[in-house]
Order: structure tokens, then sequence, then C-alpha cells
């Protein structure tokens, strides 16, 4: 009789490998990562041709949830291409890159995305901002990871969308998840503790007896 239980097996292996693995342990960069709060953003129009009058500045209605040291994996390399426009000669530089849904937030979009320039280059800031001009899904299932196409977005600094931040959240390492600013400090403060208390409990081991001495 044909083994089904093997051959099922060996596609939750694959997809183990795929989603679970790769997506953890692949090559990363750390950026961070605007991402629309829908909750919180009020369009100009609810009914007919909703949007915003402008993305950003004092007269938008856009809010967005802030994520630090997001880690993005597969980045492609920059194509530049110059277009003519009013003001000149601009260089349009794109690119793409991998997100895994296992991060559990919906990229859109119009999101904003900053290669962390404190970790990459601390002495000099010279990374742009990129705007996500198109997502693409690869699977239609529960695991799957979401490739972003964006855009070198001209004139806009971190400062300018840091006024339309909502809440603020950070890549937790330790869990491999996104967590609230303040619960991810609270969990960095508890696995500290936890090390300094690791360190001391060896030095209160006695390898002969197998008992820990005060």
């Amino acid at each position: 009789m044909q083994n089904y239980l093997r051959l099922y097996d060996y596609i939750h292996e694959y997809q183990s490998l795929v989603y679970d693995y790769y997506s953890k342990h692949a090559i990363a960069f750390i950026v961070t990562y605007y991402n629309l709060n829908k909750d919180k953003t009020v369009w100009d129009d609810d009914t007919v041709f909703s949007g915003s009058y402008e993305r950003i500045g004092d007269l938008t209605g856009i809010r967005f949830n802030k994520i630090l040291n997001l880690p993005v994996f597969y980045i492609e390399e920059i194509s530049v291409a110059f277009d003519a426009r009013e003001i000149g000669y601009v260089k349009d530089g794109e690119t793409s890159f991998v997100i895994p849904s296992s991060y559990n937030f919906t990229p859109y979009p119009g999101d904003f995305i900053k290669l962390e320039q404190s970790i990459l280059r601390p002495n000099n800031d010279i990374y742009p901002v990129y705007i996500v001009t198109g997502i693409e899904k690869s699977v239609n299932t529960d695991k799957t990871f979401w490739k972003l196409r964006v855009k070198v977005r001209e004139s806009l600094t971190t400062t300018q969308l840091d006024n339309q931040v909502e809440d603020l959240y950070t890549f937790v390492e330790y869990t491999k998840n996104i967590r609230t600013y303040e619960d991810a400090m609270i969990l960095a403060n508890t696995l500290k503790r936890h090390d300094e208390l690791s360190v001391k409990a060896k030095k209160l081991f006695d390898p002969n007896s197998g008992f820990y001495f005060i």
C-alpha cells in the first residue's frame, strides 16, 4: 500500500524548511518600516474617491505604525533609471525585498522603509527613504512571503514620517516577531536578568557532587 503518511510528512518538512527556517536564518538587512495604520488613518472622503489630500504633511490624515529593527531578506540589486522632469534629470532607484508572513503584519503600497543607518553606516547617513510601490504574495496560504517592490522617495526624511507615527513597535530577535516597544523592553530586561542569574548559578555548581552550593 502507498505510504501516504510519509509523503504527507515530506510536504510539511519542506514547508517548515522554507517558511520557518529560511525566513529566520537567512542573511537579513535591518530596516525601519512605516506600516499603514488603517484603524487610525482618516481619509478625506470615505464614500467617493476616498484618499488623502497629501501623503506626508500637515494636511494628511494618514497614520503609520513604526517598526524598528525589522529584518528583510533577499534585497535585489538597485536598478537606476534617469527620468527627465520639469525640475531636470531625476535618478530613480528601484529594488525589492522579501518579508515573511511570520512577522504577523500586512504590508501595503504606500508604506515606507529606511535602511537602518545606525547599524549599516553609523557615521554618515546616506541611505534614502523608500516607498512601497508594489506587493507580490508568493502563495495563498497561512505561511507565505511578501515580495515588496520599492522606489526611492526623493526629499523625504524620517523626521517627517515620525510626525505621523501612531504606534511604535520593534522586532524582537529572541521571539522572531514584532512586539510593542514597551513589551520588547520588558522582555529584554527579563532576558538580561536571566543571563545574569545563569552566570551566577554556574559559579555555584559543583560538578563532582552535582549540587549547587550557596
